[in-house]
């Protein structure tokens, strides 16, 4: 149930007192009204100080002076591949400087000095 390839999270609602998952996959229902976007308020553009009194001008603007809203882009989900934990382990062992008896000499030299 829900999307969980995005972001693999789930999300629950309140319902009749106790948690109901929502179900991110299902048809949103037919809307009863039609949706009414209100228009934006009248800006001074930063780029060219003309006044911008329409949510449709805003778009031209933007598009004339090859800007685009920040927020509104869609980025590709990206997942970075990092080295197994094997290869990262041999690669700290490799470019260590001291060996494993090295090592362990001076750890339990720590181990004493703790311990008396």
């Amino acid at each position: 149930m829900g999307n969980r390839s995005v972001s693999g999270r789930r999300k629950y609602l309140w319902r009749d007192g106790h948690w109901v998952e929502i179900d991110l996959d299902a048809p949103l229902p037919a809307r009863k009204t039609p949706y009414v976007r209100s228009d934006i308020g009248d800006y001074r553009s930063v780029l060219t100080g003309e006044m911008i009194t329409s949510r449709s001008q805003h778009r031209e603007h933007l598009h004339a002076h090859g800007c685009i809203e920040v927020g509104n882009e869609w980025v590709e989900p990206t997942r970075t591949v990092l080295p197994s934990a094997r290869e990262d382990i041999e690669r700290a062992m490799q470019a260590s400087p001291e060996t494993h008896a090295e090592a362990k000499a001076v750890s339990d030299l720590a181990t004493q000095a703790i311990d008396d």
